[in-house]
């Protein structure tokens, strides 16, 4: 579950890394404060979903967390500014928050150190 986690929140932050610039600068271009907010704002959860990808093997906890983080931040700007996408990536943060903890749960069930490698008996 850990590596889906890795590999799906990292394609989807590039997705939403690109629709929060081209939000921005086409708010910027048509100097809507609301919009060009909402996109830049769209960049930081892009952010959070890389660092909840990169924690997602060898620490998932704090990958459950940073998807937790983007997870209000998206639905909660997304509901208030014009780039209404931003709730959508603000419920698949949920999902993949969700998808972390259950790589939480299989690291104790497997016993797995800290750095996430397997150690043979």
């Amino acid at each position: 579950m850990r590596i889906a986690v890795l590999i799906i929140g990292l394609c989807l932050s590039l997705a939403v890394g690109l629709q929060s610039c081209a939000v921005s600068l086409g708010g910027g271009m048509a100097k809507d404060q609301t919009i060009s907010a909402g996109g830049a704002l769209g960049v930081l959860v892009a952010l959070l979903y890389l660092l909840g990808s990169a924690f997602a093997l060898g620490l998932p906890r704090a990958s459950v967390a940073m998807f937790l983080i983007a997870a209000p931040l998206g639905i909660g700007v997304g509901s208030s500014s014009g780039f209404h996408d931003l709730r959508i990536w603000g419920f698949v943060a949920l999902a993949l928050a969700a998808m972390a903890y259950l790589g939480v749960r299989e690291q104790r069930w497997r016993k797995l150190p800290a750095g996430g490698t397997e150690v043979s008996p």
